[in-house]
């Protein structure tokens, strides 16, 4: 019999068939295994498999007699998966953030059996998803039903997402459209998302300190801001951060102090007090680079200021001037970003790492005493529990490679024992949790051994010398699959390997020749994952993925590009192969011939896609490095220049060209074609010596530069690549250069910048030539200047009168009221959405008409470009009358911000007015008076039911919408 929770009784009987349909959940029964009335052998067989390194099973967490250990964010989640239990949302998460091999995955089964009894938990099935089925399937278990939703029946279902896929975003989106379908109302959430995010905190981490902290919460701050230190020590980055939020009352900075002074013997410890300055960064990496000569050690940096933002320029400079001379087993700098601020808001998320805080280390110390007990002699067996118990120390892990094991590798380096160890060692170290499937390492083995009279030995048998290191065990599938124990150990057996010439290289290509060749599709997606995926920095993408980097490190480029030959032989319609061996060649490859080289190699990628922009944009990046390298000559030939320059424009037209047919899903548009052209005009602009016929040339790219220009303007303006991410800063600096190169700039440019607010210089210009401008000659002139008056009419400066601007624009709309720009119809709103705009002007415009068009016109003018990006707010409604409730967004600090766009339906922004509005049938309405206007919800999740509610209006270029939604109480 198999229940879940219910909403008006304890459990409820679920139907086979409903059951049955639920194929890509694994869900956890309320009442699983309560039938077995004594622990079975099978229970002992794994857990013990368990302590070795396998998998958990939902049966390692019944077993009363030996529960696991909890590790500190267990009881974080469950507290954090309550607090979200009574939000008023549609779909609410909870991040799990761990390190590979710290046990997130157990963490994460824990919290669901834990709440089995009381929410309807699941976790998806890592396999091919259909993000649409699996929502129906979600929406299904929360209502028990396919077809009609029963009320009694509805329970909140605890969703555990932790696919090496990244799907989270558009499942959420399916579960939202799929609710919104059913016509379900609820007040509390349908679904809770448990997200599991496998992260690097060796690079960087973010630690939040809120004001009034008890005694006992400051100690457990300090405790994991010492664990965040040491552990970045152990890592392979030359510069780590740590981010270190602080409200202005915490004592922040004092804490920091504190630790400095505890750890002065192992660091050599440093404080920078005065206000970092993008204009000194470079200075000042070079200051700290010669403390950290001078004294061979880690040198833990404390930055205490009110202002991060310089400090992607200092690691930058940092990142430049340590050079591979540099390359030590320790990080060169641990970077303490101590930033005070007057509001902080913890994450909803929780953080596992491989170092363990002192109260764990306690559980884990009683949890052995238990284990030993239990298991006796079999105990010394349990080596992930034990590395784990000893605080994933590396040289436990090196101490399992016994002398033993390797020399049974040197005396059979060729065997088919060594090499599966060997390939396993590489997946388990590049790919943390990765498996090779038992049939497929027998058939393997099949192939490399002498045939016998003697019966087959089994896989076991072969891999003997070997079994304390790795696991087999049954996945998902119910086929055995066989990994190392922990990712630790592959590090360490990789290392091994390499002392005994058994080189990463050596390994990587033997995996493709031997194990590869002839099963691709079954190695495609780890194939991929090792040589191709690069690595997130925060200061933007690696260049190369890990492998490769560690093949580089060696000096080793002839064997890179040996490997991605293999690699793209292997997988003959992959393009991301060639094109990765391109970058290779032009970053990294020192010989005159590598440009060509690298060119065949992006051309090649071309072939295998050629409706790939991003593909296209490699050629376009070897054609510019290829013209930076060659005017940094001390007497560049122009006439290469212009060759090289015209290769480089025609790759970046060609590039530009895909992307306007690339497919229009949730991917964002590709831009570096646009952008790639400015880079390289920027390079061989009008003011270089040329001839007559080279000046021709470059003339002709005038008009192009002023429309990518102009593209680029609005681009940045109205969006940025998600509401926690900006584009970076050089993309409007090169295009702010190469414009100033081509192009004469008047006086009155009146273009917006990447935050929606027009420079300083121009609103000054503005003022002082306030009636020059009071006839504009076209409706852009209008708009500009009408745009201008809004801004200027927040700190009360000069500016026109709201009734003449109302009238200006009116003529305008009364003109032609469709096809006309976004912009257009966005003024109309702002100037007309004002409570005395509407007696002020006879026949004011139809507003719910103009929010129409608006739509239409962004659709044709603006959504291909900006789809998959985040619409920035450009105006709020606010306190005051007329132009002045009409709050430009950089009027708002960083804090309110926040609170608009991630605060809870609790937060208040003191400058800005709450609209009443009210719910019907998933769609939102601001009260106008006796009108209801339909607005977009900021957060789709937080229409949740019909009713009255209240709001933050705001205007993104695609019209108005409302930000944090509140249900009134009637």
């Amino acid at each position: 019999m198999y229940q879940l929770p219910s909403s008006t009784e304890p459990l409820i009987k679920v139907p086979a068939e409903l059951r049955e349909s639920l194929s890509c959940l694994d869900i956890v029964w309320s009442n699983m295994f309560e039938d077995q009335e004594s622990e079975p052998e099978e229970a002992r067989e794994i857990q013990a498999n368990f302590l070795r390194g396998a998998p958990p099973q939902w049966l390692n967490f019944h077993t009363e007699t030996l529960p696991l250990v909890k590790r500190d964010g267990f009881n974080d989640l469950i507290e954090l998966i309550r607090r979200k239990t009574r939000e008023h949302r549609l779909i609410t998460d909870v991040s799990l953030r761990y390190q590979s091999g710290s046990g997130g995955s157990t963490l994460a089964m824990q919290v669901l059996w834990h709440f089995r009894k009381d929410l309807r938990c699941a976790r998806v099935i890592n396999s091919d998803l259909d993000t649409k089925k699996l929502s129906k399937q979600v929406v299904d278990l929360f209502l028990l039903s396919k077809e009609e939703h029963a009320e009694r029946d509805r329970k909140t279902v605890l969703l555990l997402l932790d696919t090496k896929e990244k799907i989270d975003n558009d499942l959420r989106e399916d579960l939202i459209d799929e609710i919104h379908k059913r016509r379900i109302n609820t007040d509390t959430p349908a679904v809770i998302i448990l997200n599991c995010i496998p992260t690097d905190f060796t690079l960087t981490d973010t630690m939040i300190l809120p004001p009034k902290l008890s005694e006992g919460e400051m100690k457990k701050i300090k405790e994991k801001l010492l664990q965040q230190i040491r552990l970045q020590r152990k890592g392979h980055w030359k510069v780590t951060t740590i981010n270190l939020l602080h409200h202005k009352d915490s004592g922040g900075s004092a804490l920091a102090r504190e630790v400095l002074s505890e750890l002065s013997e192992e660091f050599t410890c440093e404080t920078l007090t005065e206000p970092l300055k993008t204009d000194t960064a470079e200075n000042m990496a070079e200051e700290m680079l010669r403390v950290y000569k001078t004294h061979k050690n880690t040198v833990l940096y404390l930055l205490d200021h009110e202002c991060d933002k310089p400090l992607r320029y200092l690691l930058k400079n940092l990142q430049s001037k340590l050079q591979r001379a540099d390359q030590t087993d320790h990080p060169a700098f641990i970077i303490i970003n101590a930033v005070s601020k007057s509001v902080v808001q913890a994450k909803d998320e929780v953080k596992l790492k491989m170092e363990l805080l002192p109260d764990e280390e306690e559980r884990f110390a009683q949890k052995k005493k238990e284990i030993e007990d239990k298991y006796k002699d079999m105990f010394q067996e349990f080596h992930a529990f034990n590395i784990m118990q000893g605080g994933f120390k590396k040289e436990d892990a090196e101490k399992l490679i016994t002398e033993e094991m390797m020399k049974h590798v040197k005396n059979h380096m060729q065997s088919g024992s060594t090499r599966l160890l060997s390939f396993l060692a590489l997946m388990n170290s590049y790919v943390p949790g990765s498996h090779l499937l038992k049939p497929l390492c027998e058939e393997f083995i099949g192939r490399t051994q002498r045939p016998t009279a003697e019966e087959k030995p089994s896989l076991e048998m072969i891999m003997k010398p070997f079994m304390d290191l790795i696991v087999i065990f049954s996945g998902e599938q119910k086929a055995n699959c066989i990994r190392f124990a922990h990712p630790m150990f592959a590090d360490a057996c990789l290392e091994r390997f390499n002392e005994n010439k058994r080189m990463i290289f050596d390994i990587a290509l033997d995996f493709l020749i031997s194990l590869v060749k002839g099963k691709e599709s079954s190695y495609e997606q780890i194939c991929k994952t090792m040589l191709v995926t690069r690595f997130e920095t925060g200061q933007g993408k690696q260049n190369f993925s890990r492998l490769i980097h560690d093949i580089i490190r060696e000096n080793d480029t002839d064997h890179c590009i040996r490997l991605l030959e293999w690699a793209s032989e292997l997988f003959p319609k992959n393009a991301f192969y060639p094109q990765t061996l391109a970058r290779v060649y032009y970053i990294e490859v020192k010989q005159d011939n590598k440009y060509e080289e690298a060119i065949k190699k992006a051309e090649k990628a071309i072939e295998r896609a050629q409706t790939n922009s991003c593909i296209r944009d490699t050629l376009g990046q070897v054609h510019k490095n290829h013209l930076l390298n060659e005017i940094k000559k001390p007497f560049p030939d122009i006439n290469i220049l212009l060759v090289i320059a015209q290769s480089a424009i025609k790759a970046f037209k060609d590039e530009e060209e895909t992307s306007e047919n690339d497919s229009e899903d949730n991917t964002p548009f590709n831009y570096s074609g646009l952008f790639g052209f400015l880079q390289v005009c920027k390079l061989i602009h009008p003011k270089m010596c040329f001839t007559q016929e080279h000046s021709e040339f470059i003339s002709s790219l005038k008009g192009d530069v002023k429309t990518k220009y102009d593209f680029f303007k609005w681009y940045l303006a109205f969006s940025r690549p998600s509401i926690n991410k900006e584009d970076p800063e050089y993309i409007q600096k090169d295009v702010e250069k190469c414009y100033k190169q081509y192009c004469t700039q008047s006086k009155q440019n009146k273009e917006m910048n990447s935050s929606g607010e027009l420079p300083k210089s121009d609103i000054n210009v503005l003022t002082e030539n306030q009636r020059a401008i009071e006839n504009p000659q076209s409706e852009t002139q209008t708009i500009l200047d009408i745009f201008e008056n809004i801004i200027l009419s927040q700190p009360k400066e000069m500016c026109a009168n709201a009734k003449d601007l109302q009238a200006r624009l009116q003529k305008l709309w009364l003109t032609e009221m469709q096809d006309r720009s976004p912009e257009f119809y966005l003024l109309i709103l702002l100037l007309f959405w004002t409570d005395d705009a509407q007696p002020a002007i006879a026949n004011p415009p139809n507003l719910e008409k103009c929010i129409e068009y608006l739509r239409q016109s962004y659709k044709s003018k603006y959504q291909k470009y900006l789809r998959g990006r985040y619409l920035v707010p450009l105006f709020f409604f606010g306190e005051g009358e007329g132009l002045q409730r009409l709050i430009h967004a950089s009027k708002l600090d960083q804090t309110d911000l926040e609170l608009l766009t991630e605060g809870d339906e609790h937060a208040q922004v003191e400058c800005l007015q709450r609209i009443n509005g009210k719910v019907e049938n998933n769609r939102v309405f601001a009260i106008r008076g006796k009108k209801q206007i339909q607005v977009t919800p900021h957060d789709r999740a937080s229409v949740c039911k019909q009713g009255q509610v209240s709001f933050y209006l705001g205007f993104n270029i695609r019209g108005p919408v409302a930000y944090n939604i509140r249900y009134e109480e009637s």
